[in-house]
């Protein structure tokens, strides 16, 4: 068992998701199993036609080509590669002057590829018709990895088609309007970039210094006001920093969506998406509003009439202006940007709707705390590869050592009867400080246990704790009614989950080889 758990904490969590296999908690008894088995037929034929294949180039004598043939036929959460990294090109028509060997296996490999991800959109259609939500849009992003011109994946994933390039809605617009992005400065107007780079810059229709930018900049009010598809980050610190937190948003935007489909779309909202292929080409109405100050006594003065003990805190999300407030420093940026996710975990849930919902006012406030602790674990390496739930990570190993080093435990039946005020206020402050950590490796649990098997039940409550309903929302089903588990048996598991992660800390220690990196 100690072995397994190991293997999922050091390549599924790592991952940032987990396999098709885990996603069995919601949706029509029964239907599921048949799905799965469907997928597993499939993906046994289509690894048979890429073996075959590349036996065939090898006997060509390219066993690089063979190498990456072989890469492909891993179910996708085994690949080494993470699922987002489409590429932007639509693919082009083989070039007539290749050999005709290659010609023939590049053919070969296009139709394999092409036919299973057709094969696997019909499962993905199948999975939604029974209320499969999350094993739907699972199948759709592998549908787009081995398709990538596969229009409708494309425009589920919110992708459109601009020349012979996919791209985001906002990015279409910024295209078509002659801009081009600049990882520096942003979308820019192509006769900007060169001035930019100089040192110059264009503010109240005219050129002037970057200091003498930065000098009227130095005002809120002036700030610079950076968009992209899904926020608006207004800041007057720096328009680079302000384009590094947009690039970031959007990473985790992108993440959390694929990760919390279901929380976003009912069955019938998704199928009216596969329906109508239009999710890529809905332009966001309204972003996401973020104001970065400058400093963190800018923070505090401008939110302290707002904000009870703002002076004690690192960024918040005010629901009433949907609005998240962060500051820059200098001396601790990591810190900065894991607030920034915990924010904007609470900042995308609660504006999934109109109006932002009460939730968690009488019970199961846990759910809504432990998710933003647990994300702030969210990571994406120089290669631009997606990692969150490191147990390393701070909130999961202070999670581990209060219920293993320490034996501070609130039972399941209790702990999630918890609401807001009682959470958020109890009598001690250390008090609150073991319900965050309890409620983060409770998170970490139901995500990760079993390879996921508490997975969907996870994001169904999440999903009833922020329904638009009024009557789900404040009486959700408990985690014991989705798992099909008691409460009592719960806690027992947790504490097995945290007993054997202590194996996974001890493994990590004793790592001395610096080539036997964690990373996928």
């Amino acid at each position: 068992m100690t072995s397994h758990l190991i293997r999922t904490a050091l390549i599924i969590v790592f991952a940032g998701s987990v396999g098709v296999s885990t996603c069995l908690s919601a949706g029509r008894p029964g239907q599921l199993e048949r799905i799965l088995e469907s997928y597993e037929e499939r993906h046994v034929q289509f690894a048979a036609d890429m073996e075959e294949l590349a036996q065939t180039v090898d006997g060509q004598m390219q066993p690089g080509v063979s190498a990456t043939i072989r890469h492909m036929i891993p179910v996708l959460e085994e690949q080494t590669f993470d699922v987002d990294a489409l590429p932007d090109e639509v693919t082009p028509e083989l070039d007539a002057s290749l050999p005709e060997d290659e010609r023939q296996w590049r053919s070969q490999l296009k139709r394999i590829r092409t036919e299973y991800a057709h094969d696997l959109y019909l499962l993905s259609r199948q999975a939604l018709n029974t209320d499969h939500v999350s094993l739907a849009f699972h199948l759709v992003r592998e549908v787009a990895f081995h398709d990538s011109d596969h229009q409708l994946a494309r425009q589920l994933l919110g992708y459109v088609r601009y020349q012979d390039r996919w791209v985001t809605p906002y990015e279409k617009d910024m295209l078509s309007r002659g801009n081009v992005w600049d990882p520096k400065f942003g979308w820019l107007p192509k006769s900007h970039v060169d001035r930019y780079e100089q040192g110059e810059r264009f503010f109240r229709g005219r050129w002037m210094s970057a200091d003498d930018e930065a000098s009227l900049r130095h005002h809120f009010e002036n700030g610079w006001e950076i968009e992209s598809d899904h926020f608006l980050i207004k800041t007057n610190q720096s328009l680079e920093r302000g384009v590094e937190l947009s690039v970031a948003l959007e990473r985790f935007h992108r993440f959390f969506q694929r990760e919390f489909a279901a929380v976003f779309n009912s069955p019938q909202q998704m199928l009216q998406l596969f329906n109508n292929g239009k999710a890529g080409a809905r332009q966001t109405t309204r972003r996401h509003q973020i104001h970065y100050y400058q400093s963190k006594e800018e923070f505090v003065f401008r939110l302290r009439d707002r904000q009870e003990k703002v002076e004690f805190s690192n960024g918040l999300y005010r629901p009433d202006d949907r609005t998240a407030y962060f500051f820059y420093d200098p001396e601790d940026l990591e810190t900065n940007t894991e607030t920034l996710y915990h924010e904007v975990t609470h900042q995308l849930l609660s504006e999934s709707q109109r109006t932002p919902p009460q939730v968690g006012q009488k019970a199961n406030f846990w759910l809504i705390e432990g998710l933003a602790c647990y994300l702030e674990s969210f990571e994406v390496d120089d290669q631009g590869r997606v990692s969150v739930g490191d147990p390393r990570h701070i909130r999961v190993e202070r999670a581990w050592q209060r219920r293993i080093e320490e034996n501070i435990y609130f039972p399941l039946a209790q702990f999630t009867a918890l609401g807001m005020n009682e959470f958020q206020r109890p009598n001690e402050l250390e008090v609150l400080r073991q319900y965050y950590s309890q409620a983060t490796g409770l998170t970490h649990f139901f995500l990760h246990y079993e390879e996921g098997v508490y997975r969907d039940a996870l994001i169904q409550h999440l999903s009833q704790i922020y329904s638009p309903n009024p009557r789900v929302r404040t009486s959700p089903d408990s985690m014991a009614k989705l798992t099909g588990v008691p409460f009592a048996e719960l806690d027992q598991q947790y504490l097995s989950y945290m007993t054997e992660l202590n194996a996974v800390f001890v493994q990590l220690e004793d790592r001395s080889d610096p080539s036997a990196t964690l990373s996928r």
